[in-house]
């Protein structure tokens, strides 16, 4: 199903102001470019808290892990054309050696897939950066990081590992050699091969022509300590080429669509390359060069993802989907980097939140931007929502209108006041229907279709209680997800029987496929066996058909198990066809 561009827009433009407020981010950029639809480019926010300058679609960002593709892709499209090997030792084409002193070769592979040895590395700062090529040979021979001024050595395992560990550092290095067999400035280089082609304007690094230009529309980056925003100066890194590019999130979208699509100018040995697994992230990923792959191969949830942050002030993500039933991406970049952690999970903050949703609603065809009114009112349902869920459905209680209503009653701030009010109504509200979809066993069914407050905003409620886990509608899968054993049911049945049973067989197993008429077991036995069973697996015999004397044990446990089933999800109706 195809998602209108005009109701794609729509629902951006409701969330995107949202998860702004929710998070507490100045600004953003998001591109949702479509094979052979072009893109849609949208700002909102702010550029510069200070200033107050609004963002606008002409502003650029940094991106820093994103311009790694950019270094990926100049080296392997120079190793297509026989000026480099990508499994020669790095170093054959520099005027230094890059030698791993704990063993092993450090190849282009090698530094490109982040199994080179080298340990993570931060942001050497430098205020009048000179040319690369001489910083990473003054750092090669140092051969310490200097974080904190420890002098921890630079590499910490051989070149020969299969462990993955991000160094920027050896990304600077794979790009130099790129510098040394096209002699001229990665940036020129780009911007002739890549770039141009391609027809994008609005990327560049130091040694870019179009730096300049460039580098004066980007936004401020800031650095977010709760709900203050503190903006950052201007800081330039020594391995730029790795983590400084500036970037419109519409030239990332595009370079993302070229790389991974079925044709084009890099559809060839380049983008398999690029694309080809070459180990495992921490996170379980598979690891390209400047990509991680995630998702079975060939199918539509497939994803190619690449993070980046730049000094503590910008965060950005991009999602690419190959196989989708049309190709898309889908980049989004912020000016804000949130302080409670030094790395921002993409799942946990504006950035990740916004660019996993838009790529969902893609996917199904259909915007889900359900939301009531006002701020207190989404707020005060979601908390509804997981207090029935925590003690309707893990503990198990069933709360009456005046209990749930005397919850809400007293309900009172402690410490800071909250963003959002409080609206009793809606407490009540939801905490009356979630624990009705709890008690029929239709959660999913409810939440993705009946719920007025769609997964988004249940998120965004969530997340500023503090909330990491944003499961809809808990973290509690593992409980909730439970089916019950077959084997277990069938021998709990069995001694339910017996226990009502006078008569039951006193050695040997009960049959389970004899009829209980055939078996001699009267109604009124059956009757207690039926509500021992009601009470125990929670099915109400009044809405059920219950089973008669021609039924069996195994018939009985059948229909246990499935009373236990999950109920069919029904997705929302598509929103604007």
């Amino acid at each position: 199903m195809t998602l209108a561009r005009d109701a794609l827009r729509a629902g951006i433009d409701r969330v995107a102001p949202a998860v702004l407020d929710a998070t507490g981010t100045p600004g953003v950029l998001i591109d949702v470019g479509i094979a052979g639809q072009g893109s849609l480019t949208a700002a909102y926010g702010l550029a510069d808290v200070e200033s107050g300058a609004p963002m606008r679609t002409t502003h650029t960002m940094r991106v820093g892990s994103l311009g790694k593709l950019l270094v990926a892709t100049a080296v392997t499209r120079l190793a297509e054309s026989g000026a480099l090997d990508l499994d020669e030792p790095i170093d054959r084409h520099l005027p230094f050696p890059v030698v791993n002193p704990l063993g092993g070769t450090i190849t282009l592979t090698k530094a490109l897939a982040m199994l080179s040895g080298a340990a993570t590395d931060g942001y050497p700062w430098v205020e009048r950066p000179g040319p690369a090529m001489s910083y990473i040979e003054r750092e090669l021979r140092r051969g310490v990081v200097h974080e904190y001024g420890t002098g921890a050595p630079r590499f910490v395992s051989p070149a020969d590992t299969t462990e993955w560990r991000s160094s920027s550092f050896m990304y600077e290095v794979a790009a130099l050699t790129a510098e040394a067999v096209t002699g001229m400035p990665l940036g020129r280089y780009v911007q002739d091969e890549i770039l141009g082609p391609l027809g994008l304007r609005d990327t560049a690094w130091l040694d870019s022509p179009n730096w300049d230009d460039v580098r004066s529309r980007c936004t401020t980056g800031h650095m977010l300590f709760g709900s203050r925003a503190v903006p950052l100066p201007w800081l330039e890194c020594g391995t730029y080429h790795s983590v400084g590019a500036v970037m419109a999130p519409a030239d990332y979208t595009t370079l993302m669509l070229a790389l991974t699509g079925r044709e084009g100018i890099f559809g060839g040995e380049v983008s398999r390359a690029i694309m080809r697994p070459r180990t495992t992230a921490r996170d379980g990923s598979e690891v390209g060069f400047g990509v991680q792959l995630t998702g079975a191969p060939g199918t539509a949830g497939h994803c190619v993802r690449a993070v980046g942050h730049y000094a503590f002030g910008w965060w950005a993500v991009s999602l690419a989907y190959p196989h989708a039933p049309e190709p898309f991406c889908v980049t989004v970049c912020t000016n804000m980097a949130d302080q409670r952690d030094v790395f921002n999970p993409p799942a946990q903050y504006s950035f990740g939140i916004l660019a996993t949703e838009l790529a969902n609603w893609i996917h199904r065809g259909a915007v889900d931007a359900r939301t009531l009114e006002s701020h207190a009112e989404w707020s005060s349902y979601t908390m509804g929502l997981v207090a029935a869920d925590r003690l309707a459905g893990i503990v198990g209680a069933e709360l009456d209108k005046s209990q749930i209503s005397r919850m809400a009653q007293g309900t009172r701030v402690i410490g800071r006041p909250p963003a959002a009010g409080f609206d009793e109504g809606r407490f009540v509200e939801a905490f009356s229907d979630m624990q009705a979809a709890i008690r029929d066993r239709r959660v999913d069914d409810y939440l993705d279709g009946d719920c007025p407050v769609g997964g988004l905003f249940r998120k965004l409620a969530r997340k500023e209680w503090g909330s990491k886990d944003f499961e809809a509608p808990s973290p509690v899968r593992a409980w909730s997800e439970r089916r019950p054993d077959p084997g277990h049911v069938f021998a709990r049945l069995d001694s339910l029987l017996r226990e009502v049973w006078e008569q039951h067989p006193a050695d040997g197993p009960i049959p389970g496929d004899a009829s209980f008429l055939d078996l001699g077991v009267d109604s009124l036995t059956l009757v207690l066996l039926l509500d021992k069973v009601g009470a125990e697996f929670r099915i109400d015999w009044d809405t059920e058909a219950s089973p008669g004397a021609t039924s069996s044990l195994r018939s009985l446990a059948d229909l246990v198990l499935h009373r236990h089933e999950p109920a069919p999800v029904r997705r929302p109706a598509p929103d604007g066809e």
